[in-house]
């Protein structure tokens, strides 16, 4: 009987499970068959061979520290270059498909529990204590994170050697963090002395109250994940309004988006859709994945329509230039059917961003540009409407006049406003940036959607301490819209991307087709764009949650979730949460209860599957 094959199915660092790793590092293969038992290292220098496996990086065998039938921990040879390298295990003979792996300088992971807590001494009177909400560390002492990922450092041990006690190995890039947003001082970032391939940060905590803060590494411009650490202090305690009370484990994308219908929850990545059965918040179960054959790794974007004639979940899929819409029927929510495959249009109603449903017409905004070497030569933005009544959908109008108009100005953002109290309307969020040009202010457009097959312009609103606006939300009569201080790089390496800080803007819009400025706020907190705002009502008034895209510093990094706290309008408050790979989007669930109060809960998803926090007022 031939032995089953030796598969691999994931490759990330060891500490957060980050799908990046650093030379030095210690990484982890996820996969099956990959070892005959189960066996962990327990002499240096780390062997190279452990029950039957042995596993080569660039064709080199390296250090091994655990493996097991499913896992395998294993240190990145130091001298690997930063890029795409490829690894396979051999067992027994045997070997298994090549599986390529990202590399960068640095990509420090903090080490932490299941419930996100990071693996942490307390440096107080010379004496190590550990971590915890029990044992919180003091503000303006030292605390001891242990991570991995650190880089070169300037005293490096050989591989699957402990590092020296003397001289100390210390990471040769900048090392910096901050604790619940605010920045701490790094006494010491590198190796640990009598350990292969582990880190430590000692990290001076600066003034907060008591509390649980995310802890944020940034070694040589890469951000970590976020990891919570306990800290004792003056002031006040940070404000609660997320708790986690559920989570499902699944191989989530790069980008994902997240649509709630009823108990079943759908999770789109670029390469396929996962089902999630969230009926039980505090113990959801994973239920498959579908639309492999169709996004082909081009998806990610997916919206709900419950108002056609059957439920149906429309994903656009790439690439940008000749997007699709994918239909799926949800008439059994945990098997959907494709129903179509449609193009979005041709020609220059391309690069869509978005899709927003009023009954059976989708709006959409397109938002794109035309290069030349390092130079954006041509800007470009459309809003369009498309009828899915027949479940086929067809282009029936593009706004051709009214604010940002004429197709010259980027749309990166656009909603249809829900009827009720607010009928009729649309809002897109633009810049007046045109042409070469990236420097503008950031405009939002009122647009009016009463008539689909002709939309009307209404107004823009400019806002000038931005230069584009990038997503909103509202919640009643405030909205609230994010922005930046830059547009889009112009030349702009890499990828054109925005890199400027989050601007937060605050607008009355109890006449919804002229909203009135409150306030506008620069933060200090660098992003490539801020596209995704939830509002907590009616669990919580004016209280949203925000997705930061990583900074331009590291646009392959983490995204972070940030609270703002809106609920006096003219002085937003903003508390950070968790930062994490694979976050590009949050869904609320809000349920009223028989007594006519309302829970909720935010779905986040992230590349290592998805939480579910519930809302509450803190």
């Amino acid at each position: 009987m031939a032995e089953a094959q030796t598969v691999i199915n994931l490759v990330t660092d060891a500490a957060s499970y980050a799908p990046r790793v650093a030379p030095g590092a210690l990484a982890s293969i996820f996969g099956s068959n990959l070892a005959d038992s189960t066996q962990s290292a327990t002499t240096f220098p780390l062997p190279k061979s452990m029950a039957g496996a042995t596993v080569y990086v660039n064709s080199s065998a390296v250090p091994l520290l655990y493996v097991s039938e499913t896992q395998i921990n294993f240190q990145v040879p130091s001298n690997v270059a930063a890029g795409t390298a490829s690894l396979y295990v051999n067992r027994d003979g045997g070997t298994s498909a090549p599986f390529n792996f990202t590399v960068v300088t640095s990509a420090p992971g903090i080490f932490q529990d299941s419930s996100n807590h990071a693996v942490a001494q307390n440096l107080v009177n010379d004496s190590y204590s550990t971590n915890s909400d029990s044992n919180p560390v003091p503000s303006g002492a030292v605390l001891v994170v242990y991570f991995s990922g650190v880089g070169a450092v300037n005293h490096p041990a050989p591989d699957g050697s402990p590092a020296p006690v003397s001289p100390v190995a210390t990471a040769t890039a900048t090392a910096t963090a901050t604790i619940g947003g605010v920045s701490a001082t790094v006494d010491f970032a590198g190796l640990t002395a009598g350990f292969a391939g582990l880190a430590q940060a000692d990290i001076v905590v600066p003034s907060l109250g008591t509390g649980d803060y995310p802890l944020v590494l940034n070694i040589g411009g890469y951000l970590s994940s976020s990891a919570l650490v306990s800290v004792s202090g003056s002031g006040s305690a940070p404000p609660t309004y997320l708790t986690l009370v559920g989570q499902v484990t699944f191989l989530g994308g790069a980008t994902n988006s997240v649509q709630i219908y009823g108990d079943t929850t759908y999770v789109c990545g670029p390469n396929n859709i996962n089902v999630i059965d969230t009926s039980a918040v505090s113990d959801p179960i994973y239920d498959g994945e579908f639309g492999d054959a169709q996004l082909a790794g081009n998806g990610g974007n997916c919206v709900l329509n419950t108002a056609t004639s059957e439920p149906i979940l429309v994903d656009i899929v790439g690439p940008g230039s000749s997007p699709t819409f994918a239909v799926y029927s949800l008439e059994d929510p945990t098997d959907p059917v494709l129903l179509s495959q449609e193009p979005t249009g041709t020609g220059i109603y391309t690069f869509l961003t978005n899709l927003s449903f009023v009954g059976t017409i989708g709006f959409a905004s397109t938002s794109w540009y035309t290069t030349s070497g390092t130079s954006i030569t041509a800007q470009y933005g459309n809003f369009l409407a498309y009828d899915f009544a027949t479940l086929f959908p067809e282009l029936i109008s593009v706004l051709s006049s009214g604010p940002g108009s004429g197709g010259l100005n980027v749309m990166p953002n656009a909603l249809a406003l829900q009827p009720g109290n607010y009928p009729n309307t649309a809002y897109i969020t633009t810049t007046t940036a045109t042409g070469a040009s990236s420097s503008g202010q950031a405009e939002l457009d009122v647009v009016n959607i009463s008539n689909p097959s002709s939309m009307q312009g209404i107004e823009g609103v400019l806002v000038s301490n931005a230069a584009i606006f990038t997503g909103f939300g509202y919640d009643e009569d405030l909205l609230l819209v994010t922005g930046n201080t830059a547009g889009f790089r112009n030349p702009g390496v890499p990828n054109f991307s925005i890199d400027g800080n989050l601007t937060l803007s605050t607008m009355n819009i109890s006449n919804v087709d002229a909203p009135v400025g409150i306030a506008n706020l620069t933060t200090q907190i660098p992003t490539t764009g801020t596209y995704v705002v939830q509002p907590f009502g009616p669990v919580v008034s004016n209280v949203f949650a925000i997705v930061n895209n990583p900074p331009a510093s590291d646009p392959g990094g983490p995204s972070s979730l940030w609270i703002v706290d809106a609920s006096t309008p003219s002085s937003p408050v903003l508390y950070p949460f968790v930062t994490q790979f694979g976050m590009t989007d949050v869904g609320a669930a809000i349920l009223e209860t028989s007594s006519g109060g309302y829970i909720g809960y935010l779905l986040v998803p992230n590349v290592n599957g998805l939480a579910i926090y519930s809302i509450q007022s803190p």
